[in-house]
């Protein structure tokens, strides 16, 4: 762990602020990039990414709001508090659906925007859980006795919740998925894709799988469970569902050009 990445005086850069912040800008610039070569109205698409993460930071923080809601009814002043206490999934949501009401509102496409930055957000995440979570200590998982398991400093939450055992590096488990989408999606737009919307629906459905199957490893259960699943995996199944009807779309789309 080294949740400090630089402390001057009174001032302190968290790790994990650090790296989320990174993690975003660049794949903002570089799905912005991609935007200058595809001839994609850059004035829409940064009021876009502009909406997405102002979507990220309140959405994410809403839903550790409604998932720890006893935790800010003992302390409500935390409400208000930007600086943490966010989940992932709700400024996964955030990022998209803000931009996309906007989007909709001022009758642009939709879709040929959201995939830009759909296909370099993986490659964010992967930074995000590698070095701003791991550093910190958060999202870790369950004990193991694999050869692989990390064994967090006593003051760590995975230690204070489990001793000072190897634990499943589940922020690495993560990382390695969000390469591993990120490598599929720069695949399927060069060689694959044929209409706008291939590029989202193909990273909200491997996510969503592989978001699901990672939950079982993780360790940190104060993140909220609903009957024998963790919020996230209902998120994931709702996110697959809905990649499953834009699916239907996108096969449709694709019959118009075929035929």
């Amino acid at each position: 762990m080294h949740p400090e990445l630089l402390h001057i005086g009174n001032f302190t850069m968290p790790t994990y602020g650090a790296a989320y912040s990174f993690s975003v800008m660049l794949g903002i610039t570089l799905s912005y990039l991609r935007a200058q070569k595809e001839g994609i109205n850059e004035m829409r698409y940064l009021q876009a990414m502009f909406l997405a993460m102002l979507g990220m930071i309140f959405i994410s923080k809403g839903m550790h709001i409604a998932t720890h809601w006893s935790y800010y009814m003992d302390h409500p002043s935390q409400i208000f508090n930007l600086r943490k206490g966010h989940i992932f999934y709700g400024g996964y949501i955030g990022a998209i659906l803000v931009p996309g009401l906007f989007l909709k509102i001022v009758k642009e496409p939709i879709l040929p925007i959201i995939d830009l930055p759909a296909t370099y957000m993986p490659l964010g995440l992967a930074i995000h859980r590698s070095f701003g979570c791991l550093m910190a200590g958060c999202c870790f998982g369950k004990p193991t006795d694999l050869p692989w398991g990390i064994v967090f400093p006593p003051d760590a939450p995975a230690s204070e919740m489990y001793g000072a055992v190897p634990v499943h590096p589940s922020q690495l488990y993560e990382a390695l998925l969000a390469l591993a989408i990120f490598a599929a999606l720069l695949y399927w737009r060069k060689y694959k894709r044929k209409v706008a919307g291939e590029i989202i629906t193909l990273q909200v459905a491997l996510y969503a799988v592989g978001r699901f199957a990672l939950e079982f490893w993780r360790g940190d259960v104060k993140r909220g469970f609903y009957g024998p699943f963790s919020t996230s995996q209902w998120v994931s199944v709702a996110m697959l569902a809905i990649a499953a009807a834009l699916t239907v779309y996108i096969v449709r789309e694709r019959n118009k050009l075929a035929g």
